[in-house]
């Protein structure tokens, strides 16, 4: 739905707030969004909708009135399909003649507005010096993340800040986060083969000209025209370049999936722990800090942790879990609960006393409030005074509010010997683990916290690595499982 439109926060009898446009269209022009808004929401949400060239008008409607209401929105919608379907093909159209239809060229080139093609793309001789060193730096061996930093020690505008730059109507925090290259950067664009003349379009698609999303297409459906634009770079660069790339990016075994994706965290800054090839002898795969590997280390450190060594930690704990008898649990369980009572013999008293102070503050308020009214009605106070007044009160009752039912839902909170019922419950269908797997680290762990390595010299003499990781269960968070990697 199109939002070119604001309520107008004005006091009415029976609205508290009105809208008026030119007509429907510019509501939207998606019928099933434009009759929820008219049917339900705006009426519930006292909004008085006016649509001048159609003539409808929520306060006064009549069944002709708002059946012609239904089927403008019906047609609106249908006139936008069409106008959608147009562009499509248009746009098709051009970039199956390797006509440049993106709003910004990529770095290293600009648009020919100066012979009047806005489609086609010629070299930008600034900055095409710095495509050009980004390439063979890579050629040589220099791996992305060190080439991005040889840029940000040079000063070398990122893309995004270089094209901010050439149009001041830009804001450069609308295009970039980071006002540095990173070596995510350099290798979208190490990847790209506009470098070599080509231009490759239609990469994604719409799924439909009310939504947003795109979706990724196969490669074998992108549009490649050749020939199209002066290269900056060679074939055979970029062959050495891709090869390089290709051969340091696959990792030693095929088909490896790590079954910590999405649960082992960096301790720090709380991104995902991810996969990094490792010089260990007998080891295949480190996991590292994703910031570090995205970044490199003026985003984080690194906690490389070794793998192997964290899955068999972690199997190591689950089986410790899943070997306590029922004995043991119901011991663990009455423990709890007489904790419990005890604690919650204490707190009752105090919540009550809360609980209590917050109902006469309440009412208090709504007598001031009353009284207020009462004051404004007979025009003993200003109407200036009484709308601050009145905003004071409610802003405190709205306050007093959120106490209240903050106290009721500690009230019921579920208690800790209730969390770790649940807990048992899922262990029971973890019976005789062997392995890790997905599905039983989601259904046991919420996350898996790994801190940053330290070397300590030990009685040998000889330094030795060490590093927590701190596993956090389901219902039950961590259970001082803290273990120390070696």
């Amino acid at each position: 739905m199109n939002k070119p439109w604001t309520l107008c926060k004005k006091s009415l009898y029976f609205f508290s707030s009105y809208l008026t446009q030119e007509d429907l269209s510019r509501l939207g022009r998606n019928s099933a969004v434009i009759t929820g808004l008219l049917d339900e929401y705006f009426p519930e949400h006292k909004v008085r909708y006016i649509s001048v060239i159609d003539g409808y008008d929520s306060y006064n409607l009549s069944s002709g009135v708002s059946m012609s209401a239904t089927m403008m929105a019906v047609v609106h919608e249908l006139y936008a399909r069409d106008t959608s379907a147009k562009i499509k093909s248009s746009f098709q159209a051009k970039m199956e003649q390797g006509e440049y239809i993106a709003s910004f060229p990529p770095y290293g080139y600009k648009k020919d507005v100066e012979h009047g093609n806005k489609n086609r793309l010629v070299v930008d001789h600034e900055v095409a010096p710095v495509v050009q060193l980004i390439f063979q730096m890579a050629a040589e061996g220099q791996r992305p993340g060190k080439i991005a930093e040889h840029l940000n020690g040079s000063g070398v505008a990122t893309p995004a800040m270089y094209r901010c730059k050439k149009r001041p109507y830009l804001k450069v925090e609308d295009y970039t986060r980071r006002k540095e290259w990173t070596s995510q950067m350099i290798c979208k664009m190490l990847r790209n083969e506009v470098y070599l003349g080509k231009t490759t379009q239609g990469k994604t698609r719409k799924l439909s000209f009310k939504s947003k999303v795109s979706q990724p297409i196969p490669r074998s459906e992108w549009i490649v025209v050749e020939g199209t634009h002066e290269p900056i770079i060679t074939e055979e660069t970029f062959r050495m370049v891709r090869s390089r790339s290709v051969a340091r990016r696959n990792p030693p075994t095929k088909g490896f999936e790590s079954v910590f994706s999405g649960i082992a965290k960096c301790a720090d800054c709380g991104r995902n722990m991810t996969l990094a090839p490792s010089k260990k002898k007998g080891s295949i795969y480190n996991l590292c800090c994703n910031g570090y590997k995205s970044y490199g280390a003026g985003e984080c450190s690194n906690h490389f942790i070794d793998y192997n060594l964290l899955y068999n930690a972690v199997l190591h704990e689950i089986r410790k879990l899943v070997a306590l008898n029922e004995d043991e649990k119901a011991q663990i369980l009455t423990e709890l609960e007489r904790e419990e009572a005890e604690r919650s013999q204490i707190m009752y008293a105090s919540r009550e006393q809360a609980y209590t102070s917050l109902e006469e503050r309440m009412t208090r308020v709504v007598r001031s409030l009353k009284k207020l009214h009462e004051q404004y009605s007979c025009g003993e106070i200003s109407k200036t005074v009484y709308t601050k007044l009145s905003e004071e009160y409610t802003m405190d009752l709205e306050s007093l509010e959120k106490s209240k039912n903050s106290l009721e839902e500690g009230a019921e909170a579920p208690t800790k010997s209730e969390s770790y019922r649940k807990f048992f419950q899922l262990l029971e269908e973890a019976t005789d683990v062997k392995v890790l797997t997905k599905p039983l680290l989601r259904k046991l762990i919420e996350r898996i916290e790994v801190e940053q390595g330290r070397f300590v010299v030990g009685e040998d003499g000889k330094k030795h690595k060490e590093q927590n990781v701190r596993i956090y269960f389901r219902f039950v968070g961590n259970l001082d499982t803290e273990e120390t990697t070696p």
